[in-house]
């Protein structure tokens, strides 16, 4: 049975989240060039057969990055004893809501990927136009729920400076204003993507400060449970 110190459970988390960030910045990164979303049929069919092992790896990237960095984020709960808390609780829901949204993404882009190889236009088009859906979902509830939870979570607990706290109420508020602002002018979508840039560059600040942190920031009540045998396993 494997028994984690604080530090050691502080570098595993840490690592998760700058890892997943660096899964998702390769991902953002590097762009395919993707068809226009009223793309002909034709188009969108040769796109997804001639970069059939690029979107793959995106795909891949995506699926694993975002599993990494919600590992961290609920490692922020955690360590904030957030589970006693409705803050907690919302961030914890938001946190699950953007995995399961991230999944989703990943499941139509190989959807669409695969119509286009085994010769199914129909499900190849139908699933490129879903991928399109992603930026209005996602804000509205899954990213906005997880940052005012973590914001409000973070307010009364001394995990991550002040500081962070304050920025993740105002990302949850930017995500849920720009959601429904998406809906109607395509053009809040283009800072919808910057709030996606701030997002990650909080998460990689947040791990780099619980990784640097001493022993001294975490409570008492959170080192023995750390350190208690089957706790952590």
């Amino acid at each position: 049975m494997l028994i984690w110190s604080p530090r050691i459970f502080r570098a595993f988390v840490a690592i998760s989240g700058i890892l997943g960030v660096a899964a998702l910045g390769v991902y953002y990164s590097v762009p395919l060039p993707v068809p226009a979303p009223n793309a002909a049929l034709r188009d969108i069919v040769n796109f997804g057969a001639r970069f059939h092992d690029r979107i793959a790896l995106d795909a891949w990237l995506q699926a694993i990055g975002s599993l990494l960095a919600a590992i961290f984020l609920l490692a922020l709960v955690y360590l904030a004893k957030g589970l006693e808390r409705l803050s907690g609780w919302i961030a914890s829901f938001g946190i699950a809501m953007v995995l399961a949204m991230a999944l989703l993404d990943v499941a139509i882009t190989l959807g669409a990927l695969q119509g286009a190889v085994n010769g199914h236009p129909a499900t190849a088009v139908v699933c490129f136009d879903l991928t399109f859906v992603f930026v209005h979902v996602f804000p509205i509830v899954p990213a906005m729920a997880t940052f005012l939870g973590l914001g409000a979570l973070l307010l009364r607990s001394p995990v991550l400076p002040r500081l962070f706290s304050w920025v993740a109420l105002v990302l949850g508020l930017g995500f849920g204003i720009l959601g429904f602002a998406g809906l109607f002018n395509p053009r809040a979508n283009g800072a919808t993507i910057f709030l996606l840039s701030l997002q990650e560059i909080w998460i990689v600040a947040a791990a780099i400060v619980v990784l640097l942190q001493t022993e001294k920031r975490l409570t008492p009540v959170q080192d023995e449970y750390l350190e208690e045998p089957g706790n952590l396993a």
